[in-house]
């Protein structure tokens, strides 16, 4: 699905100047505001009678048929709500952008242009800021993405003939931003929501719809004419088996069924600039595309919304597509997903079971529910050896700190402990580095925010062994919601299983960054829906750009 074409114009403090030479160029007016006074300057004889006549003017949505006078022949009015007590943030506009851009095409807006009827202001702001940066100084682009995110529908609607597709075919938004930022934004918007929609195609549709099988083929088709991210898939089962044995057990049950097939996908991104290469980064992702909990089969209806269980791997995919649009200089990044399905058959794997990691180390399973750190953890094994190795290089780049990520949809302790947040926790590495704190600051002021977690001793000491047959267990039998720690101990297990423990702080040879990333909050949208599926969000893929590309 392409995107809209994006315009940006400065008003120059000329507002009401610059809607009306833009009159016969757009559909409709989107003003977005805070304080409904502002409305004055914009519309004020329709300001004047809607006060005197409705008591609740400028509090919600509201769509105006203004006379011939006005320079727009509909205005949807968009309140933000209050942005400076303590808990407001960017999200403001995030919020009121997505649904006003909703509301815009359900009255037939395909060319609407926005303006601010009221800027933030940086005086007002003292309460959240981050690291001197002020919280709405994002406040544009935020704005642009929740339109563009209320005009897109994922591939499995796109698909559907049934569906009449309803989106936007071109976008203005009206600023005081300097004219010499616009091609920047707009490069940025554009990369960014192009990633959040990958993620979605992939996040979205149903497991069957995207397989393991034809997650990859769209990733390919994806990539097929970028020149900066090289692609290549794994599908050979006794090359998944030898190099991946914790994520083959996952699969062994999926095997009986050919389509249900697992894929692995790796991509590669290479700085142009190696000179400048800060950074090395490598993300594995989770990519079970259904997760029937199997032996320890999800009963009592929790096996619903377990086609989302892929949202980690659709994540990193994402990212990569907004990487191939950014072409950072500062970094090199590798990625791995891993694309299973948790089936229940006759050769599943089972509690009690020890399976030999890529690492070496023996995996006594202890619930086969707990499957997404199995499936990441030789990836991340596989990662920790190419640091390994590149450091041999003796290049600028390898010289860099390297950081290793998990991004799954991992726990229900993650949406107990956070609800709708993800949830971020460092080694110490990782920590010293601020890789955490980055996420989080990142995460708040471009609206996908994050909560920063803490990895600690007894979330390491859990999983050790309790007899000479294993040397780690994967899981107690309890769900992680009613286990201590839940969300943070698969950290720790993962930790060790793939040998990463051993390039921590202590290690005065090489130290090796660990972040894991829970998006289970953050992946969908909270709340009820009747009795249907959550929203795929696109999250982390915002949070990460701003992090570690600008």
């Amino acid at each position: 699905m392409e995107l809209p074409k994006l315009e940006l114009l400065s008003h120059n403090d000329k507002l009401a100047e610059t809607l009306e030479q833009s009159q016969g160029s757009y559909d409709g007016l989107i003003v977005v505001f805070t304080d409904k006074q502002a409305l004055k300057s914009i519309v004020p004889s329709i300001h004047q009678k809607h006060v005197e006549l409705d008591a609740t003017f400028g509090e919600s949505l509201q769509l105006i048929l203004p006379d011939d006078a006005q320079p727009h022949k509909r205005i949807l009015l968009a309140p933000t709500g209050s942005l400076y007590n303590d808990f407001d943030d960017v999200r403001r506009y995030k919020d009121i952008a997505y649904s006003a851009g909703a509301q815009a095409l359900k009255i037939g807006m395909t060319s609407p242009l926005v303006c601010f009827a009221d800027e933030p202001t940086a005086a007002s702001e003292s309460h959240w800021t981050f690291d001197a940066s002020s919280d709405y100084s994002h406040f544009v682009g935020v704005t642009l993405l929740g339109l563009l995110e209320s005009s897109f529908e994922p591939i499995d609607v796109r698909q559907s003939a049934s569906v009449k597709i309803k989106a936007f075919e071109r976008v203005g938004l009206v600023s005081s931003m300097p004219q010499d930022q616009h091609d920047g934004l707009i490069k940025l918007v554009s990369a960014v929501e192009a990633g959040r929609r990958v993620c979605k195609d992939i996040g979205n549709p149903d497991p069957e719809i995207m397989s393991p099988i034809n997650i990859a083929k769209y990733i390919q088709e994806q990539f097929k004419n970028v020149d900066n991210v090289k692609v290549s898939v794994i599908e050979d089962i006794e090359y998944i088996k030898k190099n991946y044995p914790l994520a083959h057990a996952v699969t062994r049950a999926s095997l009986a069924v050919e389509r249900h097939h697992p894929r692995f996908v790796k991509f590669e991104y290479v700085s142009p600039n190696q000179s400048k290469v800060k950074e090395n980064l490598f993300f594995v992702g989770k990519g079970v595309t259904y997760d029937t909990g199997g032996a320890d089969i999800k009963c009592s209806g929790h096996m619903r919304d377990m086609s989302r269980d892929k949202c980690g791997a659709a994540a990193v995919a994402g990212f990569f597509k907004t990487i191939s649009m950014l072409a950072p200089e500062k970094v090199n990044v590798s990625g791995g997903l891993a694309l299973v399905r948790n089936s229940v058959g006759p050769d599943m794997y089972v509690s009690d079971e020890v399976i030999s990691a890529r690492s070496g180390k023996r995996v006594l399973v202890g619930n086969t529910d707990a499957e997404g750190r199995m499936v990441m953890t030789d990836l991340l094994c596989e990662f920790k050896e190419r640091v390994l190795a590149n450091k041999k290089d003796n290049t600028p780049a390898s010289s860099a700190p390297s950081l290793l990520f998990t991004c799954a949809t991992l726990t229900g302790h993650a949406i107990r402990a956070y609800d709708g947040y993800g949830i971020t926790l460092d080694n110490g590495f990782a920590r010293k580095n601020r890789v955490s704190k980055r996420v989080h600051d990142a995460g708040h002021l471009l609206a996908d925010p994050f909560e920063i977690s803490t990895l600690r001793r007894e979330d390491v000491t859990c999983v050790r062994p309790g007899r000479s047959s294993e040397d780690l267990v994967s899981a107690n039998d309890q769900p992680s919601t009613m286990t201590n720690r839940g969300h943070q101990y698969p950290a720790g297990f993962m930790l060790q299983a793939s040998g990463l423990d051993k390039y921590g702080l202590d290690n005065k040879e090489i130290s090796i960054g660990y972040t894991h990333l829970d998006v289970a909050g953050s992946a969908e949208t909270t709340g009820a829906v009747a009795w249907s599926l959550p929203r795929v969000t696109g999250s982390p893929v915002v949070a990460l750009t701003g992090a570690f590309l600008l």
